[in-house]
């Protein structure tokens, strides 16, 4: 592959990605309108998050070995167009029950697309350049949340939270037209294996386990907080909706300046040190955000901070997680968008009823120690074959 194909190849992914999260974050800016119009409390609200991380949950494993046999493309462009159609179904649901339906089919096609841009990546890219590379779609697809957050608060408080998911669905729609005329169709090199021995590799490998186990306590540290991020700004710092929604654009801001520093630095020392230190510096760091009486200045200085953490760990622990059973990469990346998927809907709930309950001082606890705990079992348990054979 050319350096020009390379290139192509990361702006489409880049692209796609870009959908899918902000098909996901494009709630946290109207979760208050949504639950106002439907009778809800913010926490129930908080549903619709869960709803569309839910069908990862079971979506991801079915298609990872398939994905391993018959190549990424298919699951790239037909994840696009369900995610993009039945979030149109989103913005036209008249109950929230018919509301929550639309937002776990649509979370289908979006738990496919994750875990194959990164299985694409770790096929076209080596090992020691593949950090570089998940940081630049990562720096894609993070404009997702500077510019898709206040935009789709700022689109919400003037028209409706139905208008900011149609914005949405027509990029996912769009993306899924890039991606077939950019993707080349191929299935990825050896002899295609039956799911069961995929997931044969997978289960035999401790450090593919650990790995897992610690993705998803990471995920469940940071969605517990993005998800109600902008709720934090509206209830603790008393702004409105759209303000709320701006202030988060230090979350999407850190985001993109971490992962690419972890991404390019994990590629020098090793990701499997970044992964550690920065989820293990982010929980701390929470537990200031959410307990500490601070001036509205200082929690979004330090919400930018917490975010950069994080987003040097999203690229180092997706390259780490991408080279732990390369022969089975597909399915060792279903197998962890599986229980990132897991950890999203676990997130929401908890911190649903956290925020409707005791608070965000208590949010900010328990995901700190979700957050810790995974940082002890990478210490422990995660190996790095690669910088290990060099050292």
């Amino acid at each position: 592959m050319t350096g020009a194909q390379r290139r192509a190849l990361l702006g489409a992914l880049g692209f796609l990605s870009f959908g899918a999260v902000y098909a996901n974050v494009v709630m946290a800016p109207v979760l208050t309108q949504i639950a106002r119009e439907f009778g809800t409390t913010t926490g129930t609200a908080g549903l619709v998050v869960a709803a569309f991380g839910l069908p990862g949950i079971a979506a991801s494993l079915i298609a990872g070995p398939y994905s391993d046999r018959i190549g990424r493309k298919p699951f790239l462009v037909g994840g696009a167009l369900l995610m993009g159609a039945f979030t149109v179904a989103s913005a036209l649901a008249p109950t929230f029950e018919l509301l929550l339906l639309a937002r776990a089919i649509a979370g289908i096609g979006a738990a496919v697309l994750f875990p194959n841009v990164q299985s694409l990546i770790g096929d076209s890219f080596p090992y020691q350049e593949r950090g570089r590379a998940i940081s630049t779609v990562i720096g894609l697809n993070t404009f997702a949340s500077i510019v898709g957050i206040p935009v789709a608060g700022i689109i919400a408080e003037a028209t409706s939270w139905r208008v900011s998911l149609l914005l949405v669905a027509a990029l996912s729609l769009a993306a899924a037209g890039v991606l077939h005329v950019l993707v080349a169709r191929a299935r990825p090199s050896g002899d295609p294996a039956r799911a069961r021995a995929l997931y044969g590799l997978i289960l035999g490998n401790p450090s593919a386990l650990a790995a897992i186990a610690s993705s998803f306590m990471g995920a469940f540290f940071w969605f517990a907080w993005a998800t109600y991020v902008v709720v934090y700004f509206e209830q603790v710092h008393g702004l409105s909706a759209s303000l709320a929604a701006t202030v988060t654009l230090t979350l999407g801001l850190g985001v993109l300046i971490g992962s690419q520093i972890g991404g390019r630095l994990g590629d020098r020392i090793g990701h499997r040190r970044i992964v550690w230190s920065t989820i293990a510096t982010s929980a701390l760091l929470l537990v200031a955000l959410t307990n500490l009486p601070l001036p509205l200045v200082a929690a979004a200085g330090l919400n930018l901070v917490l975010s950069a953490v994080v987003g040097a760990r999203f690229a180092t622990n997706t390259a780490l997680l991408s080279e732990q059973v390369p022969e089975a990469r597909g399915t060792m990346m279903a197998v962890s968008a599986s229980v990132v998927s897991l950890a999203i809907v676990a997130a929401a709930i908890v911190g649903g009823m956290l925020v409707d309950g005791p608070g965000f001082g208590a949010l900010g606890l328990l995901s700190a120690a979700m957050g810790l705990l995974s940082t002890a079992i990478v210490l422990l348990f995660v190996k790095e074959e690669p910088i290990d054979l060099e050292t």
